[in-house]
């Protein structure tokens, strides 16, 4: 070879080297927040439409466009596909404000949706429309797909005259949310606590206050209770009555876990615990009842009961059984616990789904300690909730098994507190912001009893169930009851 063609070479390799060191290494999403005032950077079906004012009722985008997928009515549908480009930081957020359901309460999530997706089409992760008009900030995660060419895909796949509508807003790539592995259980301690176990559950109880510590579902390898810090069990009402209605005492609470466990009875298959004479109010005060719980291992699961035995002169207001506190969500790290997802019956064939675990939406300005949820049952919409862990495919029924049918509410409790803004890694508190302070749901069944002063009372029985599968599941645990009946 002569010099000069070794030169030639030479330059031509510098020229290529120069070109790939000074070219962009990850390619930026195009016109992610609309600004354009047009669709530059992606492919939009004629439905969707680039917004600047709040088409009546829309809040919260950032600065003067959005993407809308009304433009042809509500009731048209179509897709609005970004070019592709490399996932730089692992993750894509954005804004999102629609309806995945009418009123959110239809079968979960039905429509509208948006996905990240590998170049050749594979799905990496979801969200969907969070049944709002004001947007709220998600996260698609792509960690596992860092450096790798993907698109964003929204799909309006409503076909509804209301209730119909997707839009997003400020797409950005940002680092992936923090995965942090959970720490193990701690290991069972038998000056501490009780133990019920089979071979496809293991339940412990607090010695001192019959507190459920924990709750592990063997085959998912689930524990429904994160935080035994807010273990619980039981709490009713002795109103007291004042010369004037508005006098009264309602919230006069006798709580379960702070009475002292006087006795309980040990067998193969179930754990019978006593609260003897006299409980004691949140003030300390004495009152003339017992209480008695019991949790068994079944073949269908694991059957809660609770009686009182009430000598006061006073009725017995609410009833809030089981208490089951502590719950993180369902999995082995992080974002598996924000994934999991509450299920509750609308009607007999439908439910409706929420992310507590990510957004905890708080229903009352009152609330005794952290926000709360309530959701009366009614004859259409039996007593029951799941959670369902959509990477395992495993999900936990509770359900109150009542021959009295007595209307129940579900309650749900976020201990100690929410977000007063949702952040893109939703409202939970962050550890930082915990300063070593305990966190999770506290949920349980209502019953306004309203049960006479010196009777004995009996609360609804609690089947709590692990299985395979989404809520349809729920429905087979239920019917196979009712069928036994």
């Amino acid at each position: 070879m002569r010099y000069s063609q070794v030169n030639v070479l030479r330059l031509s390799l510098i020229a290529l080297i120069g070109t790939v060191f000074t070219a962009p290494l990850y390619a930026q999403i195009v016109n992610g927040g609309f600004e354009s005032g047009d669709f530059s950077g992606w492919t939009a079906d004629p439905n969707w439409v680039s917004a600047d004012d709040a088409r009546g009722y829309y809040s919260g985008w950032q600065g003067k466009h959005w993407a809308w997928s009304g433009g042809q009515g509500e009731a048209a549908a179509g897709k609005l596909r970004s070019k592709p480009f490399v996932l730089d930081k692992g993750a894509v957020q954005l804004s999102i404000a629609g309806w995945n359901s009418v009123l959110g309460s239809g079968n979960p999530r039905k429509w509208n949706y948006v996905t990240l997706n590998l170049a050749d089409g594979k799905e990496i992760d979801r969200v969907w429309a969070p049944n709002t008009t004001t947007f709220v900030p998600v996260i698609l995660d792509g960690s596992d797909y860092r450096g790798q060419t993907v698109y964003l895909e929204a799909v309006d796949d409503a076909d509804q005259a209301t209730f119909s509508m997707l839009c997003i807003d400020d797409v950005q790539s940002v680092s992936a949310p923090p995965n942090d592995p959970l720490p193990p259980f701690p290991a069972f301690d038998s000056i501490k606590s009780l133990k019920l176990e089979d071979d496809r559950y293991l339940v412990e109880i607090n010695r001192s206050n019959g507190a459920l510590a924990r709750i592990l579902d063997k085959k998912g390898g689930i524990e429904l209770i994160r935080e035994p810090r807010l273990s619980d069990n039981f709490r009713f009402t002795l109103p007291i009555p004042g010369k004037e209605p508005w006098q009264t005492i309602e919230a006069n609470y006798i709580r379960g876990k702070e009475q002292k466990l006087s006795s309980f009875e040990a067998g193969a298959k179930k754990l019978t615990l006593h609260w003897g004479r006299p409980l004691v109010n949140y003030l300390g005060e004495k009152f003339d009842a017992k209480a008695t719980m019991g949790i068994e291992l079944t073949e269908d699961g694991i059957l809660f009961n609770l009686r009182i035995d009430n000598s006061t002169s006073y009725p017995i207001g609410e009833v809030f059984f089981p208490l089951i506190g502590g719950v993180q969500g369902m999995g082995k790290n992080t974002r598996e616990l924000k994934a999991t997802e509450l299920l509750r019956p609308t009607t007999a064939d439908a439910v409706a789904s929420a992310d507590i675990f990510r957004v905890f939406a708080n229903m009352s300005w009152l609330g005794d300690q952290g926000p709360e949820q309530f959701h009366a049952y009614s004859k259409e919409a039996e007593p029951w909730l799941e959670f369902f862990a959509p990477h395992a495919n495993r999900s936990v029924y509770i359900g109150a098994h009542d021959p009295a049918n007595r209307p129940l509410t579900l309650r749900l409790e976020l201990l100690p507190s929410n977000s007063n803004t949702v952040r893109a890694d939703g409202n939970w508190p962050r550890p930082g912001e915990l300063r070593g302070q305990a966190v999770g749901v506290c949920l349980c069944f209502v019953d306004f009893a309203n049960a006479p002063a010196g009777k004995t009372y009996e609360a609804a029985a609690v089947l709590l169930s692990f299985h395979d599968g989404d809520w349809q599941g729920a429905k087979k645990i239920r019917k196979k009851w009712k069928d036994l009946k």
